[in-house]
């Protein structure tokens, strides 16, 4: 997952829009899905907004916005 968010663009997970890298965690929801704030809380509210939890020492995943700093997330 990681992956998609390197290089010069970002597209949305949804196809919704292409934005440049810089702008994904400005804490400013571009996509409609919320995939270029993945470290940030700015689109909690959309159905399909995600968080990335790197989880060190463990699995990495995605929780709901709406879950950040609730203990899910280990550092």
């Amino acid at each position: 997952m990681a992956a998609k968010y390197s290089g010069k663009t970002f597209t949305c997970l949804d196809g919704s829009a292409t934005i440049p890298i810089s702008a994904v965690n400005d804490d400013f929801c571009d996509c409609a899905d919320g995939s270029d704030e993945p470290g940030t809380s700015a689109c909690e509210g959309r159905p399909a907004s995600g968080f990335y939890c790197e989880n060190k020492g463990h699995v990495p995943s995605v929780i709901l916005a709406s879950r950040v700093n609730d203990g899910l997330c280990g550092e």
